[in-house]
């Protein structure tokens, strides 16, 4: 009985091991440009996008830190962030903007506004 008790332990586990975490992370952003094609709910793209300027318009991550923003038309800084609610892209570009950002796909994104009710979701072109 307990041969069969450690059995099941054993698969439970290594099936957690095996669990991939679904944050997205620099390397996933970087290569190809982002743009806004909807806006997002709950994982999925819905309605129209409600997001600031310096991100609605698009975006082209470069590196780890940095940022091409269609709007100002020139790099800034971002940074992800693991909150406790969950994982939040910072963009500094003069005003820091924060969004709670969820992976759909390695092509696909959703934002979520941290302190207000902005949202957008962005394909890979």
């Amino acid at each position: 009985m307990n041969r069969i008790r450690y059995s099941i332990l054993l698969a439970f586990f290594s099936f957690l091991v095996g669990c991939s975490n679904d944050d997205i992370t620099e390397e996933d952003l970087i290569g190809g440009e982002w743009e806004v094609i909807a806006g997002y709910s709950d994982g999925d793209p819905e309605g129209t996008s409600y997001c600031s300027s310096g991100v609605d318009s698009g975006l082209e991550f470069k590196d780890e830190e940095t940022v091409y923003s269609q709007a100002y038309e020139r790099d800034v800084y971002y940074k992800l962030v693991d909150l406790k609610e969950g994982l939040s892209l910072y963009i500094e570009a003069g005003l820091t903007q924060i969004y709670y950002i969820e992976k759909i796909n390695e092509d696909e994104f959703g934002l979520r506004g941290v302190y207000d009710d902005q949202n957008c979701y962005f394909k890979r072109q």
